[in-house]
């Protein structure tokens, strides 16, 4: 920083209530994504369904309440190793970390892991996508490879969480590599020259391309496999052919041409697909709309 070019506060991305709604909205579409491809992919390998029966059948009716007991604490405890992987990497960038809990304006509650270390803004990128890459990363081999199918829950939920992560990442990639980042318990501030700052982010403009996204793709989908799906696979002389679990929210497509029955089906597994796309569409929307960042001074 220069004399001429003194220090200042570029943004704040504070967890307003409308923010904590529109977050809420998009993080319940990422979990319909997360749940779809990590289920999709235990089903894709393994050939098994996801199941949560933890209690064989002869313990009797207490087996249901326990298989419940575990899965409501699978639907928590992630949240342990997801913000301890946080405070590793601020660790590991000379912060010291902070932990704690709360509820965003009565709406939605989360944990966090803060300090009062500055980063620069690439250190601060790799601390808010640490533990939704670490944990998918080691979760779904061990998945695949133990048939854990239980374990599509808890990384299910890490993905949905870190959907706030990724859209900050999308924000401070605005920015160039020079500026400081503060973190902060329900935000973080943005410091550097006047010249660094780039257009406001608009969390509304990502929802609504998120959710547009998704509906469309959605619906395209469903049309290419209930139009397009028979054809293609009537001529390349397929019979038979299913993708996902039917009655589940993995079931994507089934197929039956033979003798003895004729048959179509599309599944749920369609809005997977769209809430994946839509959210990818969302993303690259809200990065493109606001042009490159700005470039460093030479």
């Amino acid at each position: 920083m220069t004399d001429a070019e003194p220090e200042r506060v570029l943004g704040e991305l504070e967890l307003t209530r409308g923010l904590t709604i529109q977050m809420t909205a998009v993080g319940t579409l990422g979990m319909i994504v997360g749940w779809a491809c990590f289920a999709g992919l235990y089903r894709f390998a393994t050939g098994n369904a996801v199941s949560f029966d933890f209690f064989p059948a002869t313990v009797g009716w207490i087996a249901t309440p326990l298989d419940l007991l575990i899965v409501a604490f699978l639907g928590t405890f992630f949240l342990v190793p997801h913000e301890w992987l946080h405070g590793l990497a601020i660790r590991y960038y000379g912060g010291e970390p902070r932990y704690g809990v709360g509820i965003a304006h009565f709406v939605l509650p989360y944990a966090y892991a803060t300090t009062d270390h500055e980063f620069s803004r690439n250190q601060f990128v790799v601390v808010l996508l640490t533990p939704l890459v670490a944990m998918t990363a080691v979760g779904v081999p061990v998945m695949l490879a133990l048939e854990w199918g239980w374990l599509a829950l808890p990384l299910t939920l890490n993905a949905a969480g870190a959907v706030a992560d990724v859209w900050m990442t999308v924000a401070v990639l605005r920015y160039p590599e020079h500026v400081r980042v503060v973190d902060h318990e329900t935000g973080v501030r943005i410091l550097g020259r006047e010249a660094d700052a780039p257009r406001g982010l608009s969390v509304t403009a990502l929802v609504w391309d998120g959710l547009a996204g998704a509906a469309v793709a959605a619906f395209a989908t469903f049309v290419l496999l209930a139009l397009g799906g028979p054809i293609l696979l009537t001529a390349l002389g397929v019979e038979s052919l299913t993708i996902g679990t039917p009655g589940r929210l993995t079931y994507l497509f089934s197929f039956v041409d033979t003798p003895e029955e004729v048959s179509l089906g599309v599944g749920p597994g369609v809005l997977g697909i769209g809430g994946l796309i839509g959210l990818a569409y969302a993303f690259v929307r809200t990065y493109r709309r606001e042009g490159p960042p700005p470039t460093d001074p030479a």
